[in-house]
């Protein structure tokens, strides 16, 4: 009898335990998706996919609150995944403005800068997107150029 009744003992307490451990999960991964956040920002400086751009992306993952970071070096941009309750757009544009005693000059991506930040390939021109040649003319300009032009691609 009295193994039976510690056997409903843990039965019970297990009955009470489990959703409440259940339902903590539940909220702390709504809290994390609330502030999930996306930012994007310009980078100037990268003179290289690996040493530089890739340097950049890794570092940028090491800091705690972002989730992820993929730097572009071709567009000469980061887009980062963080989480607003731990970091902020300033702060990580602020740690790539550092980063490297200042070799990068960072900026913020934002909707009003997003048009005009699309440079023509072509500025005698004034296009915002480029014809096949116009392209190909791009792609055999310096790389320090090309990182810096769009072509629209």
């Amino acid at each position: 009898m009295n193994k039976l009744l510690k056997f409903g003992l843990v039965w019970l307490a297990l009955l009470f335990v489990v959703p409440s451990v259940s339902s903590y999960a539940q909220t702390e991964t709504t809290s994390q998706e609330l502030s999930s956040s996306k930012m994007s920002m310009t980078i100037d400086g990268m003179t290289c996919m690996m040493g530089c751009a890739r340097s950049i992306e890794v570092e940028l993952r090491n800091i705690d609150g972002v989730r992820d970071a993929v730097v572009d070096f071709n567009a000469a941009t980061a887009s980062v995944d963080y989480n607003s309750t731990e970091t902020s757009e300033s702060a990580l544009v602020d740690f790539v403005n550092s980063y490297r005693k200042g070799a990068f000059k960072a900026s913020l991506i934002t909707e009003k800068n997003t048009s005009s930040s699309k440079k023509s390939c072509c500025p005698s021109k004034q296009k915002t997107s480029c014809t096949p040649e116009e392209k190909a003319k791009c792609k055999s300009s310096s790389a320090k150029e090309a990182s810096a032009k769009s072509c629209g691609s």
